[in-house]
């Protein structure tokens, strides 16, 4: 975990995403209140908590199980002059128990998967208020039949779908779909996957002799390179659903 988190935990986002898709997804929610009260689950170094901040004037409570995001979450909430209105909570999502229906929105950038994508969104329902919120971005098939590197590199996380069969998990659950979009590939790169080469390369030379530690630069190079190679195949999509106001 030590190493993994020398390379993950130091890039500026915890995985794909970006302000532009963040606010695009928030402005999709069209009835949420003027100062709605979000959780952010999964928060990471809170970019996209400090980004909810910023678009709305409402109150985040940030949750991840690892103290460094958190501290990183603070930071940026500091320096962006929003932290009065941010809360957070070490927790692992796993152990999620908050009072029914407490938030307007639940949120999760690319880590409800911990959780698995039918689980997660389960678990949450209960937490949102009727007629509230919840939107995720996860993994999702852009074209049938990819090539078995792409298959091997997925087969870690085999809740990976397509658009279509998320989109029906979402009914079968009950909620009532406001709108999905894909991730463009720049949001793979610009904040995620361009800055972590820079810390491989960095950690290379300085971990040289480290089986462990080289293993994990391995593992951050294939990631790079099968994306880099096979875009095309897969990427994230954003869901904003809702639950019902009855």
């Amino acid at each position: 975990m030590e190493y993994f988190l020398e390379i993950y935990g130091r890039v500026p986002r915890a995985g794909p995403g970006s302000f532009a898709c963040t606010k695009q997804a928030f402005e999709l929610m069209s009835e949420v209140p003027n100062e709605p009260y979000i959780l952010d689950i999964g928060c990471g170094p809170g970019v996209q908590t400090v980004d909810l901040l910023k678009i709305c004037r409402g109150r985040v409570l940030a949750l991840d199980f690892l103290p460094l995001m958190l501290e990183r979450t603070r930071a940026n909430a500091e320096v962006a002059n929003v932290a009065e209105r941010l809360e957070v909570i070490e927790l692992d999502m796993a152990q999620m128990a908050f009072s029914p229906a407490c938030f307007d929105v639940v949120w999760s950038e690319g880590a409800i998967y911990n959780l698995g994508f039918e689980n997660g969104l389960r678990a949450v329902r209960g937490f949102v208020k009727p007629g509230g919120y919840v939107a995720v971005s996860e993994a999702v098939w852009l074209k049938a039949d990819p090539p078995a590197p792409v298959a091997k590199f997925w087969e870690a996380y085999p809740e990976i779908d397509t658009i279509e069969n998320k989109l029906s998990v979402i009914d079968q659950l009950g909620y009532e779909q406001t709108a999905h979009f894909v991730l463009p590939e720049t949001t793979w790169t610009a904040e995620y996957y361009d800055p972590m080469e820079k810390w491989v390369a960095t950690k290379s030379t300085e971990w040289a002799g480290n089986a462990g530690a080289l293993a994990v630069l391995e593992e951050a190079r294939n990631e790079i390179a099968i994306f880099r190679k096979y875009s095309r195949y897969y990427s994230y999509g954003f869901f904003v659903m809702r639950r019902p106001n009855v």
